[in-house]
């Protein structure tokens, strides 16, 4: 037992030691703290931690450490070692100086634009790695290559396919170091006729005819990649499903020759369509959408585009396509399916400076009747009334590329001076072509019943009345994303004809276009520019429109010196409302930290009361100042608006709280 013990207790005592973590201390730094950088490390130092202190790990700690400094611009940092016993290693710093990357000028651009997005490219990878609180991003040598390489790959994706990059003069200070950055173009390469080439033949001939609508075109990587695309598309839209197209390229005179090496593989009938998998789903429904693929050359874009739209409906989780060999250049494709749940009960809740508090919990099946139809009802309530909807919505309406929606709606809401109760119903029918445009149609009849609170009487219009109405909007959105956009922009276009049919009839006329540009200044300047303009022309018996159809201006997403609604015409301090309004936006955001934004706008528009007082309506403007945070769902926006033409008993400015982009 002794012997036991005596051999235990010596071996316990090495398991301790070698369990024992080895601390790293570091002295010197002036900037940050020996835990901050030690926290930075993290893992990186796990081998050297876990065991006991030695020249060779206390070495490898000093290279990580250096290593680190100088990512931060130390470029001159010593790092010396020793070791205090075999649990602890001390690293003492030298730092030197730090170099921060400074004034960026860019000699050569195509135009201004251009130069200072090459700015912000040259020091995109400084400013990654700039650390937290330092005012500068850190110089590197390393960076200034990978900057030159991001300035020579922006100049070719525009189509200046020889441009050359090169640091052309470089000022070191104290602190920063200053670079002038010069660029050649070189000529604007354009598309030329294409290369073609296939070893049995097949295929040059489509290759030619598909090419030639791009030759003359920018030698962009925008058009070259479309380029490609429709290459790709000619041949496997025609029953080539294993066509290989490599696409090369020779640049000469000016011009960018595609060279294009094609393998068409052996060509296909599509026969059959077939499912697998559906268990809620009519599989009718299903091969509906792909019957006009059989009997044909098999399309397989065709099909892709078909299996995306599957799964835009919710209703699947996943689609696998299989294709079998009949008999010869004869197949049939199975589509393998699995569902997911379709059902879901939600609840939300949100606020907002004009609607206040609201509530919404809503049904939704995006597979009604196992017919993919999606269905919706719900009850909206907020502090200004109560909306209860149900809709349903068929994704490809007669089986066409169409999708048809019925909506029944009522709502009862209170206005500034009056109180509005709507029923109603409307169809509408939508589609799209290529990924830009898109317009619905809609016809719609309703019933509303008006009662003043505060309003005259004689002001409000009809107040109880028919109002059947069809509406055409078209909309083009060239924006990077509908939710929070950097760049692009979009137009909307909509068009009504309706009447209020009451004691007296009013038919009316109302056109509007809205839209907006978005520009990316740099990572963290963003310019917007908005505007919109409404008219509404009535006729019929009477020229006097029901107040709840007029226009109204005001608001978030209008003259934000103004509440909502409260721009323009006044009765007994109440809003009317009005025929004919205009407004124009200017916004400038820089983000400040992480998601969060600040931007600076001004505002400026006018409203009529009369379709006739378009030009000459009072101009109101708003300048202001606002704070954003970015989230999935769109920008949460906190702004103020200042008004600048304060007119007695206008507002001198309005605070608004808002979720989605101001125009």
């Amino acid at each position: 037992m002794n012997l036991i013990v005596r051999i235990l207790i010596p071996l316990a005592a090495a398991t301790c030691v070698a369990a024992a973590e080895t601390r790293v201390r570091i002295e010197g730094l002036q900037r940050k703290s020996g835990e901050q950088v030690l926290r930075l490390l993290g893992e990186r130092l796990i081998h050297v931690r876990n065991k006991p202190a030695t020249p060779p790990r206390a070495d490898d700690a000093a290279f990580l450490v250096r290593q680190m400094m100088r990512n931060d611009g130390y470029s001159e940092v010593e790092v010396d070692w020793r070791i205090v016993s075999p649990e602890e290693i001390v690293l003492t710093v030298q730092e030197g100086r730090r170099l921060g990357l400074g004034k960026i000028e860019i000699e050569g651009a195509p135009d201004a634009d251009a130069a200072r997005r090459m700015e912000g490219l040259f020091s995109s990878r400084a400013e990654r790695n700039r650390p937290r609180g330092m005012p500068d991003p850190p110089f590197r040598e390393e960076d200034m290559e990978a900057g030159l390489r991001l300035l020579r790959q922006d100049l070719q994706a525009a189509g200046y396919w020889r441009a050359t990059a090169e640091v052309a003069e470089r000022r070191e200070g104290e602190r920063l170091v200053d670079l002038v950055v010069r660029v050649d173009p070189g000529p604007l390469h354009t598309i030329g006729p294409s290369v073609n080439r296939s070893e049995d033949g097949r295929g040059v001939v489509r290759a030619r005819t598909t090419s030639e609508p791009f030759v003359g075109s920018p030698a962009t990587t925008a058009n070259l990649n479309s380029l490609r695309l429709e290459m790709e598309t000619a041949f496997t839209s025609r029953g080539y499903p294993d066509a290989r197209i490599r696409m090369g390229r020779r640049l000469e005179d000016g011009r960018f020759i595609p060279e294009f090496d094609i393998d068409l593989g052996q060509r296909v009938r599509l026969v059959e369509v077939d499912v697998d998998g559906l268990e809620r789903t009519r599989e009718t429904r299903v091969l509906r959408r792909f019957r006009a693929l059989e009997d044909n050359w098999y399309d397989e874009a065709a099909m892709n585009r078909r299996v995306s739209a599957l799964l835009a409906t919710g209703a699947f989780s996943s689609v696998r396509i299989e294709t079998e060999e009949t008999e010869p250049r004869h197949i049939r494709s199975t589509l393998h399916l699995e569902e997911t749940r379709a059902k879901e009960v939600s609840l939300a809740a949100g606020l907002g400076s004009y609607e206040g508090m609201i509530v919404r919990a809503s049904y939704a099946d995006r597979n009604f009747t196992g017919r993919l139809l999606g269905f919706s009802t719900g009850v909206e309530v907020s502090n200004r009334g109560v909306l209860g909807e149900t809709r349903v919505t068929d994704p490809w309406l007669f089986a066409r590329e169409l999708s048809g929606t019925l909506r029944h709606y009522a709502l009862s809401y209170s206005r500034e001076g009056y109180d509005s109760l709507e029923t109603g119903l409307e169809a509408i029918v939508g589609w799209s072509i290529g990924h830009h445009y898109n317009a619905e149609l809609s016809a719609g009849h309703s019933l509303v019943s008006i009662r003043g609170r505060g309003v005259p009487r004689p002001e409000i219009g009809e107040t109880q009345y028919v109002n059947p109405r069809l509406r055409l909007t078209q909309r083009y959105d060239r924006r990077d994303s509908r939710v929070m956009p950097e760049s692009g922009w979009h137009l909307t276009m909509p068009l009504e004809i309706g009447a209020a049919i009451g004691d007296n009839n009013t038919g009316y006329v109302r056109a509007g276009i809205a839209g907006a540009w978005y520009y990316r200044i740099d990572r963290n300047y963003q310019l917007a520019l908005g505007g919109s303009a409404d008219v509404i022309v009535p006729t019929g018996d009477s020229t006097e429109l029901p107040i709840d159809l007029r226009l109204f201006s005001g608001g978030a997403r209008s003259i934000r010196s103004f509440p909502e609604r409260e721009l323009g015409p006044l009765a007994a301090s109440f809003p009317t409302g009005g025929e004919s309004a205009w407004t124009t936006h200017a916004e400038l955001t820089r983000r400040l930290a992480g998601s969060l934004k600040g931007t600076a706008f001004v505002d400026a528009g006018a409203l009529g009361r009369d379709h006739t007082d378009f030009a000459s309506a009072d101009i109101e403007v708003a300048a202001g100042l606002g704070l954003r945070l970015d989230l999935p769902i769109g920008p949460v926006r906190f702004e103020y608006g200042h008004n600048l033409t304060r007119d007695p008993g206008e507002p001198s400015g309005t605070f608004h709280f808002a979720i989605g982009v101001a125009f």
